[in-house]
C-alpha cells in the first residue's frame, strides 16, 4: 500500500514518465524493440532474485520490449522504496526491481516465461509459487546452506 500511495502521489504532483520507449520513432514500431538473450547484473548478491537464479553475479535471459525505466526517474522510485538490483551491462537500463519490505515484490524487463519449461520452472516464476505458500525463506536458506 505504501508504494501504492507513493505512486499516486508522484503522478499528481507531475511526474509522470516512468517508462520512456526504446530509441526509435513512437509513431513506427519497426526495428525498435530489445529482443534476444541479454545479460543482468546484479547490483547486490543479496537480492531475491540473485539467490533465485543461484547465482550472485548476473542472469541471461531472453527480452522482447519496447519500454524501459526513465532513468531520470530511478531516484524518485528508489526513494518511494523501490530498489533496482539488476542492471544491463552498461549500468544505465534498470532490468530488475524489488520492493525489500514485501514477501515477493519483484519486477523484471524480460520475459522469464521464454525459458520456462513444465518440469523446469523460471527461477521467478518458482519464486513467487513458494512465496504464494510461504516456504520462500526456507528454500533459500537451503540453498544457500547447499542442501
Amino acid at each position: 500500500m505504501v508504494i501504492l500511495a507513493f505512486l499516486k502521489f508522484l503522478l499528481f504532483h507531475g511526474y509522470h514518465h516512468f517508462y520512456i520507449h526504446v530509441q526509435g520513432s513512437t509513431t513506427h514500431m519497426g526495428s525498435t524493440m530489445r529482443l534476444g538473450s541479454r545479460r543482468t547484473l546484479f547490483q547486490t548478491p543479496d537480492c531475491i532474485t540473485a539467490k533465485l537464479y543461484h547465482n550472485s553475479e548476473y542472469v541471461d535471459e531472453r527480452h522482447r520490449h519496447r519500454y524501459e525505466v526513465n532513468p531520470h526517474m530511478v531516484g524518485v522510485l528508489e526513494e518511494g522504496g523501490l530498489k533496482f538490483v539488476g542492471k544491463d551491462e552498461s549500468g544505465q537500463r534498470m532490468e530488475i526491481l524489488e520492493l525489500p519490505s514485501h514477501p515477493f515484490y519483484v519486477g523484471v524487463q524480460f520475459h522469464p516465461e521464454f525459458k520456462s519449461r513444465p518440469g523446469r520452472p523460471s527461477a521467478l516464476f518458482l519464486g513467487f509459487i513458494l512465496a504464494a505458500i510461504g516456504q520462500l525463506e526456507a528454500y533459500l536458506c537451503q540453498h544457500q546452506n547447499g542442501s
